[in-house]
């Protein structure tokens, strides 16, 4: 028997249950909070440790067996008391914003489990592009040497930054970790512009910009730089989140193509040709209908099983009327590597 089960809305909490839905959906974060290791790293000393024993008495009765409304009380009141100290906006009967809501339950849950581990990398480079691979993954280590946690391992990816001096040529690259990947709308300032597709939202992510006013520590002059992105490393179970909330305050309302069993990233990665293959597939999406000042949240799924698309709209639950192409609304994809 499948498990089919809502969560019932608890004072403008349908962004809360939309974002818990999905990650409940990614078989990672299923597999730890379903079992009981996630017992063993506990940290009553810390803060998120009630939200982290609720969120893992949700998950399991989430994949239940039937098809009952649950109603996350407990779960709930944890996480505002959590939220609130991260963002004080955040607190009950207040609307907030999904995207935002499964950035702090990540961060939250990964600390309440992180733990000190002994990272070591082993092999000898032989090219340019080894050697910046090495020194990404010696700053990734570095990072999280001391605070580890599965969520880490299976969630975040990384980001790197090269800035090249105009002057001396000189180049300079930072890393920087990330649990959600925000995707800009190319064009979404401008009222009538053809919707782009993800993909175009993933080059947008990425595209080299250039800084008018450099201070170069090699060559001690102050001017142009090149700046370019790329990514270093790519998680397994991938969040990302379109940036449909302009400057100006609103909502960009447009379908972001994209092929929900193919979505192919390899290109931007920092070094395609040693890092292998970066293809993905949607497990599940968040929904935003209404506008910035106010709206509702839903969160669409696959059924493996009977390989169908289903909607949960708070305690309902459906089938998608545009199965798991995207929609005008999508604003979450929870992404699994092929």
């Amino acid at each position: 028997m499948t498990s089919r089960h809502g969560l019932a809305n608890i004072g403008n909490t349908c962004y809360l249950n939309s974002a818990f839905q999905a990650l409940a959906r990614s078989k990672p974060f299923m597999d730890y909070f379903g079992k009981e290791a996630w017992k063993e790293h506990r940290h009553p000393d810390r803060n998120g440790y009630d939200m982290t024993g609720h969120a893992a008495e949700l998950v399991a009765a989430l994949h239940a067996p039937g098809d009952k409304m649950l109603i996350p009380s407990k779960f709930v009141r944890a996480f505002m008391e959590f939220a609130h100290e991260i963002n004080d906006e955040i607190r009950p009967g207040a609307q907030a914003d999904a995207a935002e809501a499964v950035q702090i339950l990540l961060d939250g849950l990964h600390m309440q489990q992180s733990r000190e581990v002994r990272m070591q990398l082993t092999g000898a480079a032989t090219t340019p592009e080894q050697h910046a691979l090495i020194k990404s993954l010696e700053s990734w280590a570095t990072f999280f040497r001391k605070e580890y946690s599965p969520l880490i391992e299976h969630f975040y990816g990384q980001t790197q930054t090269t800035v090249i001096c105009a002057a001396c040529k000189t180049s300079s690259t930072r890393y920087e970790p990330w649990g959600v990947l925000k995707l800009p709308i190319p064009g979404a300032d401008k009222p009538g512009n053809p919707a782009p597709s993800l993909d175009e939202c993933f080059v947008a992510a990425v595209a080299a910009e250039t800084l008018d006013d450099y201070s170069c520590s090699a060559c001690n002059k102050k001017g142009p730089a090149a700046m370019t992105h790329a990514i270093s490393r790519f998680p397994r179970h991938m969040i990302v989140s379109l940036k449909r909330f302009t400057n100006s305050g609103s909502k960009v309302r447009a379908r972001i193509a994209y092929d929900p069993n193919n979505i192919d990233v390899n290109v931007h990665r920092a070094w395609p040709t040693i890092q292998g293959s970066a293809k993905y597939r949607v497990i599940s999406t968040v929904e935003h209908m209404g506008s910035n000042r106010g709206g509702h949240y839903c969160m669409r799924t696959r059924e493996e099983t009977k390989g169908e698309w289903l909607v949960y709209d708070d305690a309902r639950c459906g089938p998608s009327p545009f199965g798991g192409d995207a929609g005008p609304d999508t604003y979450m994809l929870f992404l699994e590597l092929l």
